[in-house]
């Protein structure tokens, strides 16, 4: 698995600039990936205007809400608030409330459990949103990445947190964690080519700039090996 988070941007306080998620995902090996922090967009320094543009443009400064860590640097720390989904040293997937602990390889951050110990504890049914979600089994070997379109008549209106949470506990889940979505949910999978193509339908028409994107990423023999 790999954290992709999006290069550390301007102003001095911003932890990441808004990218394109083709862009952040493109690492030799990725064979699939999903958006997954919320953030919160920046304003420009006091005296700079601006370039007019749309406020999810690429490049946009972000605050990554929540833990954001990857082989090569912790973009961002665990926030109160924030449960997270990491990695440990062996490879097993946990999902919690979680101080940033030391054997950690990879880590985002969603907001809310859906699924804990097997049983859901989200439970609203509304409102309906495109929603991101990623969840594992109870020995932290099996993952699953969700991603559900909406606010498409027609097409798909989305599902409620309690929706979600049912569907991942369905999957096998014994844990699942929501992760941003709206206009943010994006599913790229890799075709035979390799190429990441997306295969969900964001709302908004197309996938707009997010800071970080959690990708499964195919092992080098090198590491499978150092790893038995």
């Amino acid at each position: 698995m790999a954290l992709i988070p999006a290069a550390p941007g301007v102003p001095e306080r911003a932890e990441a600039v808004l990218e394109k998620p083709e862009v952040l995902a493109a690492r030799p090996g990725v064979l699939a990936a999903v958006n997954s922090n919320f953030f919160a967009i920046l304003p420009a320094p006091a005296g700079v205007k601006p370039a007019p543009r749309s406020r999810f443009s690429v490049g946009a400064p972000v605050d990554i809400l929540g833990w954001a860590k990857d082989a090569t640097r912790e973009a961002s720390p665990a926030q109160a608030g924030y449960a997270s989904f990491w990695t440990d040293l062996a490879g097993r997937g946990h999902i919690g409330m979680a101080d940033a602990p030391g054997e950690a390889r990879m880590a985002v951050s969603g907001r809310g459990e859906l699924v804990r110990a097997g049983k859901c504890v989200a439970t609203a049914d509304k409102p309906l949103h495109p929603r991101t979600a990623v969840g594992v089994d109870a020995e932290g070997k099996m993952l699953w990445l969700v991603v559900v379109d909406g606010r498409q008549a027609g097409y798909s209106e989305g599902m409620s947190l309690g929706e979600l949470a049912a569907l991942m506990k369905d999957l096998g889940c014994w844990d699942a964690l929501n992760l941003d979505g709206g206009g943010s949910a994006t599913m790229l999978l890799a075709s035979q080519s390799e190429k990441l193509d997306l295969v969900n339908r964001p709302s908004a028409g197309s996938a707009r700039g997010v800071p970080v994107m959690l990708g499964i990423q195919r092992r080098s023999s090198s590491t499978a090996d150092e790893r038995r």
